[in-house]
């Protein structure tokens, strides 16, 4: 089933763009800070308002398979501005969820992919907060705090080349995900995936529901591409969760609303012509692509580790030793990335950056 998903239309004003800005971490509490439209970062707040919400609930189910980052990251997140998608200087959490969510050469990954808009707050009857900088509040003002949230319910095989990966494709037309099982279809996957592993996860931007938390934790969710039945059987209890009268619904409608991105708009728009000076800050994206850079290495470290952990998860006796040094390298790895992700999106100007 497919629902309507509409999206709010911002404004353009005299030459400054109103953006959205996917990341959890922002609140009501940042309505009305100014915005840095080259960083993407906040700043001190300039003017002050009302809150207020506004009703807009709306959905939308689909099925997805094989969704690269590129992919994902539109799907999701959506908008381009100037050529960078602004996911990049999101929060760790929605951008970790882009990267776990796509796949690359050495995985096959089927999803459901169930995206939420709970409405939104703004900020309106604005004025200026007393004694304000002018030059800390940025070009532009968080205005709007959208609510919403992305849930991600994957089935993946991990393969350990890219050989045995296109392999796979090359003799396998079946898609992975809330297939019917029969004994046929399982034969011919174990057959073509015996080196590979399947993995079951669920992911979202915000918390989970609760049923579909402990249904994943209380059945398998890796299995060796040799024996993949105790794996289909969590995909089948997962489908009678999602797709049934009761449970995924319920367990949904009991979740408080998630912050999602936020949308600034111009000082100038606002009305408030003493910030004009602001306003007029060029925007440079100099920085671009260090950040689109920076991105792809965290993206590939997070799909390592990914891939490492399911490996490790499976190891035989035999297996086990080079199945821990790999994820320990992966671990190492991705914690590095992270590290250097977070310092380029504050300082992308410094030598490690680029």
């Amino acid at each position: 089933m497919r629902l309507l998903f509409s999206f709010l239309i911002l404004c353009f004003s005299c030459g400054v763009v109103a953006q959205r800005y996917y990341s959890e971490r922002y609140s009501q509490s940042d309505l009305g800070k100014g915005f840095d439209q080259e960083l993407h970062q906040e700043q001190d707040s300039c003017v002050t308002g009302d809150l207020k919400f506004h009703s807009a609930m709306s959905g939308e189910l689909d099925y997805l398979q094989h969704q690269n980052s590129v992919a994902i990251s539109r799907r999701t997140f959506g908008e381009i501005h100037a050529g960078v998608n602004l996911f990049i200087v999101a929060g760790s959490v929605s951008t970790s969820i882009n990267h776990r969510n796509s796949t690359d050469n050495l995985s096959l990954t089927s999803q459901l992919h169930l995206k939420l808009d709970e409405g939104y707050s703004t900020l309106e009857n604005r004025s200026l907060v007393a004694d304000y900088d002018k030059k800390a509040c940025g070009g532009a003002f968080i205005y709007q705090l959208n609510y919403g949230r992305d849930i991600f319910i994957n089935t993946r095989l991990h393969f350990r080349s890219e050989a045995d990966f296109k392999r796979f494709v090359t003799k396998i037309k079946i898609r992975l995900l809330f297939f019917k099982k029969t004994i046929t279809k399982v034969k011919l996957i174990e057959k073509y995936a015996a080196n590979a592993v399947l993995s079951i996860d669920a992911n979202s931007n915000a918390s989970l529901p609760a049923g579909l938390t402990q249904l994943l934790n209380s059945n398998t969710q890796h299995c060796r591409g040799s024996d993949i039945t105790p794996c289909l059987n969590t995909l089948q209890r997962l489908s009678d969760y999602v797709f049934g009268d009761t449970g995924f619904t319920s367990d949904l409608n009991k979740l408080k609303k998630a912050p999602r991105s936020v949308a600034t708009r111009s000082y100038q728009d606002s009305g408030h012509y003493d910030l004009m000076d602001a306003a007029q800050v060029r925007v440079d994206h100099q920085y671009d692509h260090i950040w689109r850079s920076v991105e792809a290495r965290f993206g590939d470290a997070v799909r390592r580790h990914t891939r490492a952990e399911a490996f490790l998860t499976i190891a035989t006796e035999n297996e086990y030793d080079d199945a821990q040094i790999e994820y320990d390298m992966a671990t190492q790895n991705l914690s590095e990335l992270s590290a250097l992700r977070e310092t380029c999106q504050q300082r992308p100007w410094l030598g490690e950056c680029s």
